[in-house]
């Protein structure tokens, strides 16, 4: 008799279990990441102003397009004005990362801040320090599998097959100087934006990036039918960029090898 009542405890238990294990792998899968599709986005040029107080700071262009064998996409941005700077980010469709470089300033003045190799699960080259140039600090670190290089996080939210308010999804990103930080990300209302580009109907995305320097969090406002892009974007610094113009069409050149090209000039 006693023998049989251990038994049905224990499968109790196990049953218990089971359950618990199913709950925890539906709440998992709620937050994954879910399929991002670079393909959603439109490619194109996009042309920005950055605010300030109110008060524009500088101008920006951002550029994507598919790689000349098509097989990733790339990702570029050339910044004037008060954040001087340039980089580009070449990701496969799924946003797996590929390669990223940042340089800060312009012309004889700028300079290299890292050059980054993505490998499966590993990313290696070189970062620099802002004190010391001339410096470089070697990179082979360890990335989560869910990683979307950091440049381009605001591209990747964009990518859903559809925006379902209240969703909320989570994936990493890598910056050499942070590492690689959890982000968690939530589906806001529609609305409609007015920029200098125009007036658009769009979706509120709110994300926040766990980094060890401490949280920040970013929202971006994007075109809610595809091919997408980016309208606005309000920034931890309290800095707000503002579409100004857009040209859906594609180059063969990056902006940040035009910036190069017409500093040789």
């Amino acid at each position: 008799m006693l023998e049989v009542d251990v038994r049905d405890i224990l499968k109790n238990v196990m049953r218990f279990v089971a359950i618990i294990c199913l709950t925890l792998a539906i709440a998992s899968g709620q937050d994954a990441r879910p399929d991002l599709d670079a393909g959603r986005l439109q490619t194109g040029s996009f042309s920005f102003r950055t605010l300030v107080d109110g008060k524009e700071v500088g101008r920006s262009r951002i550029q994507i397009r598919r790689s000349a064998d098509l097989r990733n996409y790339i990702f570029s941005n050339l910044v004037i004005g008060s954040f001087s700077q340039s980089w580009e980010a070449v990701a496969s469709p799924t946003f797996g990362p590929v390669s990223a470089k940042l340089s800060f300033g312009q012309g004889s003045a700028a300079r290299t801040a890292f050059d980054l190799s993505y490998q499966g699960n590993r990313v290696t080259g070189f970062i620099t320090s802002q004190k010391e140039p001339l410096k470089k600090r070697e990179v082979d670190e360890t990335v989560a599998g869910d990683t979307v290089d950091q440049r381009i996080d605001w591209a990747a939210v964009m990518a859903l097959e559809k925006f379902v308010e209240g969703q909320e999804f989570r994936f990493h990103v890598y910056d050499p100087g942070t590492g690689n930080s959890l982000v968690n990300v939530r589906i806001g209302e529609s609305q409609t934006i007015t920029v200098p580009a125009g007036s658009f109907e769009t979706v509120r995305v709110s994300y926040r990036i766990g980094k060890r320097s401490g949280p920040e969090t970013y929202e971006v406002f994007v075109t809610k039918q595809a091919p997408r892009f980016l309208v606005k974007e309000k920034f931890p610094n309290g800095s707000i960029v503002e579409l100004v113009e857009l040209t859906k069409s594609t180059s063969g050149m990056s902006w940040y090898s035009l910036e190069l090209c017409s500093e040789v000039s």
